[in-house]
């Protein structure tokens, strides 16, 4: 039995802007997808990369996992605080990834979408 819920599958338009080695680079990316599964949620994006990943809380906090980077950590206690998440995901994976996924993160908070 499939107990996911859509809550979009709408894009959901944002622009990332981040300092890269010495230059500020820009890009687009966009929630495709968005699944709760009760204990969690299941998101997809584009942009310069398809990303999927899942995040939740647990007694510590948030957490994010990114299956194909095979990476997880912990979030900040606020998914809109950009710094915090991008700032750990970076040490885990590539800078612009890192930072689209932080970017995504604020978009949702804000949307009320997670």
């Amino acid at each position: 039995m499939d107990d996911k819920i859509c809550i979009s599958q709408h894009p959901v338009p944002f622009h990332c802007r981040e300092k890269i080695g010495r230059k500020f680079e820009e890009w687009d990316g966009y929630i495709k997808q968005i699944y709760n599964h009760g204990s969690h949620f299941e998101i997809y994006l584009e942009s310069r990369s398809s990303i999927t990943f899942m995040i939740g809380n647990y007694a510590n906090g948030n957490f994010i996992s990114v299956p194909s980077y095979k990476i997880g950590c912990d979030l900040s206690f606020e998914y809109c605080d950009y710094f915090w998440n991008n700032e750990h995901l970076a040490k885990l994976m590539n800078k612009v990834d890192a930072a689209t996924i932080a970017k995504a993160l604020v978009v949702l908070n804000k949307l009320n979408l997670i």
